[in-house]
């Protein structure tokens, strides 16, 4: 059985992959998926600046990617704070403050692609149960580069066991069962 995941290739991410989903692509340039286990060092005087121990903390997971000829409701998924006009056509950006995003944070899938086609091999799929966007625009208008929104998610744990995954997972790589 080959490892559940590749060695190489492009992805799609969908976000809200339980609800309504919608495909954050085309991107343009490395999706990166990150998982750091924070943790605090024990000490004792004998050792000097030298742990003995260490406790985890918590853990930090995001992916990070590059989307690229985005429409209205891509962006609007990515840009807090922004809400599509349908009627006008257009997409309009308030400053967001003092709102808890894990109300808004929704499942993401990662499905590497093939032939451009996101795989229906659910053993490569990677899940982010809870995640939620942060962008962080710059889109440079010239004639030689192009134009990408940078997102980022960052995951949430799991609160309730609603959604059949265990309460504080963040994270699977595979199938449900």
């Amino acid at each position: 059985m080959p490892a559940p995941n590749r060695d190489m290739g492009p992805c799609s991410v969908i976000w809200d992959f339980g609800g309504t989903p919608i495909e954050l692509n085309p991107t343009f340039g490395d999706v990166t998926f990150k998982d750091e286990l924070t943790y605090g060092e024990v000490k004792e005087d004998g050792h000097g600046v030298t742990p003995v121990d260490a406790v985890p903390t918590g853990r930090i997971v995001e992916i990070a990617f590059p989307m690229t000829r985005s429409s209205l409701t891509q962006l609007e998924v990515a840009i807090q704070g922004s809400v599509k006009d349908i009627v006008v056509g257009n997409l309009k950006v308030s400053n967001l403050v003092g709102r808890a995003v894990a109300q808004d944070a929704k499942e993401v899938v990662v499905k590497p692609l093939e032939n451009n086609v996101p795989t229906g091999n659910a053993d490569e799929w990677l899940h982010l149960h809870l995640a939620y966007p942060f962008s962080n625009l710059e889109w440079v208008y010239n004639p030689d580069g192009q134009r990408i929104t940078a997102v980022k998610m960052i995951a949430l744990p799991l609160m309730d066991t609603a959604s059949g995954v265990q309460p504080g997972e963040m994270w699977r790589m595979g199938p449900l069962a």
